[in-house]
């Protein structure tokens, strides 16, 4: 999980240096799901901008906390269905017969 925080640092780092998020012109976020000791994948969810962009941003994402049973494979998915100015869309699930209990993404989007 500490490799993708600092992942995560060092991209807002690189992204500051060209003056975008001290601009204040990029957000971030998270998105974090977990039910134990249920599996409540697939979902789906919005997330709203505190600020619309004035055009569809790049949005970035990774992984940042996967929670499933030691003694099984572990298989999680999240992909971006869809962007716009004001929001956009994940959908995070789980391949063929893992068990997720809990799935985190952090999110960047800059214009």
């Amino acid at each position: 999980m500490e490799l993708f925080s600092m992942d995560l640092r060092i991209l807002a780092a690189i992204i500051s240096c060209i003056g975008l998020v001290s601009g204040g012109l990029c957000q971030s976020g998270e998105v974090m799901i977990y039910k134990y000791p249920d599996s409540p994948f697939p979902q789906r969810r919005v997330v709203t901008f505190k600020t619309p962009f004035k055009d569809r941003p790049a949005v970035m994402y990774g992984i940042k906390m996967i929670d499933s049973p030691y003694n099984q494979n572990t298989r999680a998915n999240v992909r971006l269905l869809w962007v716009r100015p004001e929001r956009f869309a994940l959908l995070l699930s789980s391949s063929h017969d893992t068990n997720l209990y809990g799935l985190g993404v952090v999110w960047m989007a800059c214009p």
